[in-house]
């Protein structure tokens, strides 16, 4: 969705090998936004692939992850990159059920 924004990545985003899929700045604010985060989706690891949500706020020039909002695992990359690419779509209805464990109204 932006495609020219400087992102600050920790160390440790790096050193846990997670990777950028999406990133989703507020319309509203341009300050602050969504990391969307993929682990595991070369499954080089033992467990399932993982998406990551991170809110980010602008400091200064550039872009810093915040905080870690949710996290969802999935059975297959498939899946993984499915709902990824169905995240920036959602209602706030769905998003809220999906992260409270509940099934979304609109099926992934």
């Amino acid at each position: 969705m932006n495609s020219q924004i400087q992102l600050m990545v920790p160390e440790w985003f790096v050193q846990d090998e997670l990777h950028i899929v999406e990133t989703i700045i507020s319309k509203a604010s341009g300050t602050s936004g969504i990391v969307i985060a993929g682990e595991n989706f070369d499954a080089s690891k033992q467990c399932n692939p993982i998406v990551r949500l991170y809110t980010i706020r602008l400091v200064e020039d550039q872009y810093e992850l915040a905080k870690e909002l949710e996290s969802f695992q999935f059975k297959t990359v498939e899946e993984a990159e499915l709902f990824c690419s169905k995240l920036p779509e959602l209602n706030a209805i769905d998003l809220i059920m999906l992260m409270n464990k509940e099934e979304p109204v609109l099926s992934m």
